[in-house]
């Protein structure tokens, strides 16, 4: 239970006053209070209760005893309307959760739990009954239910609830909590109780930040539960502290502590690896200078975790910018997790093959940087894919060995691969299905490190290029048979009135994975030039309805960021289809959607005993 720190707020005796006809005909101050008109007092019988909503304050009225009290009406715990509880000896008792208040000071009998606001109750001689209300209570009281919501979804977050997360996320939002706030308070909690690295849960909600305009504002709560509840499930205690080294007349150079940091990471020590971070972060270097550190690590090793590693630590960057580094020095610290514990392929037998090829190219790495910096030349991006697309890794780190010495961007190499591995999505048969995240992980690598290369390029990032060039000829094996593709042009057949007619069938398509049908009414979609924002809605609202893993929001966030980079149609449409493929393929249950939907009806004060199919 999370303990309030607001003290109990004790009503105000109830008295009757003498008659006045100013008090009569409008609300009067008394003790810095506002008074408003309720309704006449015998509306309000002994032991009933009425709801009223007083410049934006939800009140509940009761007569007990021929006293009339106020109270706000939603129960702190759940938001249940405390107007539809009931009085037993002067305890007020709200029938979701059976918690119990004193009617008079809104204190609660359960131990840690939050009291409710008590408001006084004037009933004046004429038989009107009034409430007192502070000058600013619509903004006090906004500020309480920010300050619940906050200990609400701590405890959800505790409780690995993922209707009290809804609940919370639903009341911080109606309460104008702003999504900043919200993602915040997740990846601070996700960082400071997780003991797997920055993992699904912290990546999925830096995804909400980062495709918050392209969700109908319909789902936005619903993306924020998706990541909170992933945190939620993969939180523990608290980790002990890190601090920065202290400070002295001189700090050891950049160069040191990146030396200092790359051995730790290598010999897999944690404590000095994030006890560097925090210095680092302490002493005010940059985000770039941080993430060079970071970028350096992950990629002094084979594709570290599957890409992971790499790909989450583009996410952790992400994540600090949006939340303007508020409570940096916690955020940063599980990415070293993901860089001491994650799979280092050169280790594996799968890799064995490419280390001798990639180890001659990485003792040229220096001149080819130099080369790359000093010379310009442009990519054919879809030309350079089909490249990638190739099956001897051997010649294909040749080629971009050849165009970085050319001056090609680094960049463009990575949006070379992601469009590579949009196909490799798209070409996937369904007959692989248990192979579906290796090509979710090549297409969300090759976008982190196109990130990356524009937060912190460097001689050493040029190595996750290689990493990538070599698995994507690894997963070559997955497109054979290679699933068919809709032709350019191909359509349904069928004539569409209206652009969400054809969204809704896109919908009924995905319920039955129905995917190559799926596929086919994306392409007449795009071939129609039909609302691009409302599919990216749908597509995002097909993956959200769904208890969504990970890789299904990466290929969602590269595919509508690669296809906004892209002017090449066919790129367009492929990164498109690559995203319906995937989304569509996938068949989850749907108790994150429920949860949201049952916290969104209760905010809004519905009751969830009540059946909709009712006449």
């Amino acid at each position: 239970m999370s303990v309030s720190t607001q003290p109990p707020t004790t009503a105000r005796p109830q008295r009757e006053l003498a008659a006045n006809g100013d008090h009569a005909a409008a609300p009067s101050e008394t003790d810095a209070l506002v008074f408003h008109r309720l309704c006449p007092a015998k509306a309000v019988a002994e032991g009933e209760s009425k709801a009223f909503t007083v410049e934006g304050a939800h009140l509940a009225v009761f007569c007990y005893q021929g006293e009339y009290h106020a109270v706000d009406n939603r129960c702190p715990h759940m938001g249940y309307p405390l107007s539809k509880g009931s009085i037993r000896d002067g305890v007020l008792i709200c029938h979701w959760h059976h918690w119990e208040f004193d009617l008079k000071t809104g204190g609660c009998f359960l131990a840690g739990g939050d009291d409710v606001k008590a408001f006084p109750v004037e009933l004046r001689p004429d038989g009107e009954l009034y409430v007192g209300l502070a000058r600013d209570e619509k903004e006090a009281s906004r500020r309480r239910l920010i300050d619940r919501g906050k200990r609400a979804l701590e405890q959800g977050l505790k409780d690995r609830s993922t209707f009290l997360i809804a609940k919370a996320v639903t009341s911080l939002r109606q309460a104008g909590a702003s999504p900043r706030d919200i993602i915040q308070q997740g990846i601070y909690y996700g960082s400071y109780k997780g003991n797997e690295g920055f993992s699904s849960g912290l990546a999925i909600l830096t995804i909400a930040a980062n495709m918050w305009e392209d969700v109908d504002p319909a789902d936005h709560n619903l993306f924020l539960v998706h990541g909170l509840t992933q945190i939620s499930r993969r939180s523990g205690s608290s980790r002990r502290r890190i601090f920065p080294f202290p400070k002295a007349s001189r700090d050891p150079d950049l160069e040191t502590l990146r030396r200092w940091f790359r051995r730790a990471v290598d010999q897999r020590d944690h404590g000095t690896a994030e006890r560097i971070l925090a210095t680092l972060n302490d002493r005010g270097h940059s985000p770039a200078v941080i993430a060079g550190f970071v970028f350096t690590a992950a990629t002094d090793f084979y594709f570290t975790g599957d890409g992971h590693a790499l790909d989450f630590a583009n996410k952790l960057f992400e994540a600090l910018d949006y939340v303007e580094w508020k409570g940096a020095h916690e955020i940063l610290r599980p990415i070293v997790i993901d860089l001491i514990n994650r799979t280092r392929h050169e280790e594996t037998s799968r890799w064995a093959d490419s280390v001798p090829v990639l180890e001659d190219v990485f003792t040229r790495l220096d001149s080819i940087w130099e080369d790359n910096q000093k010379n310009q030349a442009t990519l054919d991006i879809s030309a350079f894919a089909q490249i990638m697309l190739g099956d001897d890794f051997v010649l294909i780190v040749a080629e971009v060995e050849k165009k970085l010495r050319a001056g090609v961007k680094p960049t463009d190499l990575c949006r070379a691969m992601t469009y590579a591995g949009a196909v490799r999505t798209a070409r996937f048969h369904l007959k692989n299905e248990g192979d579906w995240h290796d090509v979710a992980n090549i297409y969300s690598y090759a976008h982190a490190l196109y990130r990356a290369f524009q937060l912190a390029p460097s001689v050493e990032l040029l190595r996750g290029l290689f990493h990538g060039v070599v698995f994507t000829t690894y997963l070559r094996w997955l497109n054979m048979p290679a699933a068919r593709l809709p032709r350019p042009g191909q359509r349904l057949g069928e004539a569409f009135a209206s652009d969400e007619a054809l969204l809704t069938q896109l919908q009924e398509f995905a319920d039955f994975q129905k995917v190559f049908e799926a596929e086919v009414l994306v392409n007449q979609y795009l071939e129609e030039g039909r609302d691009l924002l409302k599919l990216r809605h749908v597509l995002a609202h097909i993956t959200l309805r769904e208890d969504a893993e990970l890789h299904m929001f990466q290929v969602l966030e590269a595919a509508f960021r690669h296809y906004d980079l892209s002017s090449d149609p066919e790129e367009k449409r492929m990164h498109m289809l690559a995203a319906t493929r995937y989304i569509a393929a996938q068949k989850v249950m749907k108790n994150i959607l429920w949860s949201t939907e049952n916290a969104e009806r209760l905010q809004r004060g519905e009751l969830l005993s009540e059946r909709e199919d009712e006449d």
